[in-house]
């Protein structure tokens, strides 16, 4: 059965269709929520995630306005898995970065594995709140008001945090010469 048939059955509340997409994206939905939960889930928290996902396409099948589910999927599954990371996952000393690095060009690659390198190294080199605000911010997605509510502090604070933080890395970056470009970190 083609999209737009499965679309429009899901759309007109036909449970099959909900069954049969689920049977075919099950394994799509899973990767890109391990992906980006890399380790920080239990098994049933995962399938527990994976039916939230299917269950919010059931809910909202009215607003799919494209004929093709896997990027529909994916948003949800993120906005899933990155709300998980919100409730759940505690921030420690340890980063880890992560960079898609393609086969095209070597050089690049090169580049691009040394600025994650220094990134996370200056990261590392940041006193533990600035730390854990920094990632909150940029690899979590959070607000600076969620921030704030979550580490009891005051919104301006979280602000001025982030301002000094990426001006320390703008200097770490230019001493190793590494051009920076305005508003890269903002």
């Amino acid at each position: 059965m083609n999209e737009v048939k499965l679309i429009n059955k899901l759309k007109k509340k036909k449970t099959t269709a909900l069954e049969h997409i689920i049977e075919i994206y099950t394994p799509y939905v899973s990767t890109i929520i391990r992906n980006i939960l890399q380790g920080y889930i239990s098994c049933e928290d995962l399938e527990e995630l994976i039916a939230d996902v299917f269950l919010s396409l059931w809910e909202n099948a009215d607003n799919i306005k494209s004929d093709h589910l896997s990027g529909y999927l994916s948003a949800i599954s993120r906005t899933k898995a990155l709300n998980y990371i919100r409730r759940n996952v505690v921030i420690t000393e340890n980063i880890e970065e992560q960079i898609i690095i393609s086969d095209d060009n070597v050089e690049e690659d090169t580049v691009k594995r040394e600025l994650s390198y220094i990134l996370k190294k200056i990261i590392g080199e940041l006193p533990i709140k600035e730390r854990e605000i920094m990632l909150r911010f940029y690899y979590y997605q959070q607000k600076v008001s969620e921030i704030a509510d979550y580490m009891n502090m005051n919104e301006s604070t979280i602000k001025t945090k982030l301002f000094r933080s990426r001006k320390i890395m703008r200097k770490e970056l230019e001493k190793r010469g590494y051009g920076y470009e305005e508003n890269k970190f903002e």
